[in-house]
């Protein structure tokens, strides 16, 4: 600020110093430039206020919070409680939703009590053609108050709370009465994600099918997710997107390949940018992405229903990109044809349930199955797909 007084000191200044002239009119030109910069910088703002520029992009981020808020909400039972308050209701009791999505959009959902789940080991079966013009389906357990994302091989998305689903009954789960969530010319369904939790985490990791990831910053994600687009993340044509995970910087993330070949690296170490970070080879894949919290076993389950476990201070974290990765499986089980399902962190109160190719959906308790070393009802089938979930506690 160039106060009068300051003005009078400078005049005197001058007039008792004329070779300071040079000097204090040079701090005076640079002192005009920059406020013309600031005025011009004022403008500008005031023209994108008046044009609604910015009054577009605060109400995009208003409606990106307000968003996130209803999330965290619908999974505290409908309302966020201060730590000072008491809980003002019962909380409600909770059921778990088991989705079949296939890649031509059709979904199917299951609504199942806890004690009604844990009383069976066989939940129901798929009537009809399992995979439909070649479309393998998938399974994802999760709860009733889930938001779940559609992401497409093209990058768009499309939300849907999971309650708001159709749902089927056990005994007439059968395609032809599927919910479709529609593609568009040339594109399939690559994935159905939950991401209610997302406001709790710092990023998201892109991973794709042949082992690219990036990761995002939760801000710009959500951004993206206004726009229902996120980006397909991938570089090669023949590859496709495999999957999201949230996560936190100092976590461990976990790629899992259906040749059983493994990369593990903490989040933040992971590419802004799309990068190769494991080498495939040309038949292989990713099935299953994750992050390791504190659960002390990783469990990986093969097509012939074997189930494979490691404590999770295992897993041997990549040093570098474009590693070969951590085995799972020996040479020998892998050219005999063995290959991985899918994996996931997991502890002995954690549930699995399991899709097989003769379309039935069996569930068990994994402290059995990490007992016994297989899946129920195996090898008579092969397993499709599976999802491991945590029982809610049942009210009474």
């Amino acid at each position: 600020m160039i106060s009068p007084d300051k003005i009078d000191e400078w005049i005197r200044e001058v007039e008792q110093r004329p070779s300071s002239a040079e000097l204090i009119i040079r701090y005076i030109a640079n002192r005009l430039s920059e406020l013309s910069n600031r005025d011009e910088e004022l403008s500008a703002q005031n023209i994108e206020l008046l044009s609604g520029r910015k009054v577009e992009e605060y109400e995009s981020r208003i409606a990106s919070l307000e968003y996130q808020l209803e999330l965290l909400k619908r999974q505290l039972g409908g309302e966020i409680i201060l730590p000072t308050e008491a809980p003002r209701s019962a909380p409600i009791h909770e059921m778990v939703s088991i989705v079949l999505y296939n890649p031509l959009g059709y979904v199917l959902r299951l609504e199942m009590e806890p004690a009604e789940l844990a009383a069976s080991t066989s939940m129901a079966s798929l009537n009809g053609e399992v995979c439909p013009d070649g479309a393998q389906p998938t399974v994802l357990a999760t709860n009733s108050r889930e938001e779940l994302l559609f992401i497409f091989d093209t990058g768009r998305t499309v939300a849907h709370p999971a309650s708001q689903l159709p749902c089927s009954s056990g005994d007439k789960l059968g395609w032809e009465g599927a919910f479709l969530e529609e593609p568009r010319i040339k594109e399939e369904l690559a994935v159905v994600q939950p991401i209610a939790k997302m406001p709790l985490y710092e990023m998201i990791i892109q991973a794709s099918r042949r082992g690219y990831v990036k990761k995002i910053k939760m801000a710009a994600f959500t951004s993206h997710l206004g726009e229902d687009y996120i980006g397909t993340g991938v570089k090669l044509p023949a590859d496709k997107t495999c999957g999201l995970t949230f996560a936190n910087k100092d976590e461990l993330f976990v790629m899992v390949s259906q040749e059983g070949y493994i990369f593990s690296m903490q989040a933040e170490r992971l590419p802004a940018a799309i990068e190769e970070v494991i080498r495939l080879g040309i038949t292989d894949h990713i099935v299953s992405t994750f992050i390791v919290h504190q659960e002390p076993s990783i469990l990986f389950i093969t097509q012939n229903g074997k189930a494979v476990h490691r404590e999770t201070s295992w897993l041997d974290q990549a040093n570098s990109f474009k590693s070969k990765g951590q085995s799972i499986l020996t040479n020998e089980r892998r050219e005999a044809g063995i290959r991985i399902v899918g994996a996931a962190p997991v502890d002995a109160t954690d549930w699995g349930v399991f899709l097989s190719d003769d379309g039935s959906l069996n569930v068990t308790k994994l402290q059995e199955l990490l007992a016994t070393g297989r899946v129920p009802g195996q090898p008579s089938t092969s397993i499709l797909s599976f999802s491991t979930f945590h029982m809610p506690e049942t009210n009474g």
